[in-house]
Order: C-alpha cells, then structure tokens, then sequence
C-alpha cells in the first residue's frame, strides 16, 4: 500500500514534466507569426525573327511582347512551384551519344502584375512581373511535402473583383493582387 502511495505521485510528477507548457505553445504561434509577405519579381525574354523587318511590323512586335509576357508567367510558375524535370542519356562505350532533357511546368498563377515592358536596342523585348506571396501562402508551403504544394497550396482565385490590368493593378479584396 506505501508502494502505491509513493509510485503514484512519482508518475503524476513525471507525467506532469513532460506535458507542454505555455512557452512551448506561444513558441508555435511565434513562429505561425514570422512569415511576412514576400514579393517575387522574375523578367520573361523574347526577340523577333529579323530585327530590322519585324520591328517596324506592328503585328510582330506585339507578338515579341506577348512571347515575353508568357515566358514572364511561366517563369512565375517556376519560381513559386517549382519545375518537373525529364531527362535521358544514352551511353555506349562509357561515351554519351545524347542527352534529352524536356522541363514540365504545370501551374495556376493568379494577381501577377506586369511592372515593366522593355525593347532593347537589340531587339530582345523584356516583361518584368511581380507577385506578392502572403504568409498563409507560405505557411502552407511549409507544412506540406514538396509533392502536395501544387494541388494543397494553390494560389485562391478572387471572389469578387476581377479586373486586373496588365499595367496596373486595382484595389480588390483577393489576396494575391497587388497594389
């Protein structure tokens, strides 16, 4: 009977030292809090087939640009979710007698806001854009294995506003336009 008497507030008090205490969960919340928004900013880059032609051809130099603002988004996509690579080699000999590498990009990216359109003198069109990462977007990311970040953490699309200027972004409730 003195037995039990002694072993159980021996266990009560070991139980009781492994338990969490309040440091350990504000220390939880602190870090949930040390997320701040981040901005990516990536550029996108095309050219015209003849310089000299093609840059007084209306019709082409809007296609140079659209070119450029499609590798400014796939850029984006890559940036904030990553790229699937497939590669082969073929060897004989212990010689390499080719090497194919094809990249897989599969994203949504929504509230990107274009800063910048620049042709440079060597006819190379360049698309700055931008877009602001907000801390539940990356408190997501930081709980989730890197092969569940695509379909878990998927950038929200807007409820409400819609419009969203190539230029200039406009006020909205969304979380990823920018302002």
């Amino acid at each position: 009977m003195t037995l039990r008497w002694t072993l159980i507030p021996v266990l009560a008090f070991a139980l009781s030292a492994c338990a969490p205490v309040g440091g350990h969960r504000q220390s939880q919340q602190d870090n949930a809090r040390e997320f701040k928004p981040i901005t990516v900013r990536v550029s996108g880059f095309s050219t015209y087939e003849d310089v000299r032609e093609d840059r007084l051809n209306t019709r082409k130099r809007l296609m140079a640009r659209r070119a450029s603002q499609l590798d400014a988004y796939r850029n984006l996509a890559e940036r904030v979710y990553g790229t699937v690579i497939y590669g082969s080699s073929t060897v004989n000999d212990f010689v390499v007698h080719n090497d194919t590498f094809r990249t897989y990009v599969d994203s949504y990216i929504r509230g990107a806001r274009m800063v910048a359109v620049n042709e440079h003198s060597d006819g190379v069109v360049e698309t700055v854009m931008e877009l602001r990462l907000e801390p539940r977007f990356r408190q997501c990311v930081a709980r989730v294995s890197e092969d569940q970040v695509r379909d878990v953490c998927a950038i929200p699309m807007p409820r409400h506003n819609d419009r969203v200027g190539d230029v200039e972004a406009r006020r909205t409730n969304s979380l990823y336009y920018l302002d």
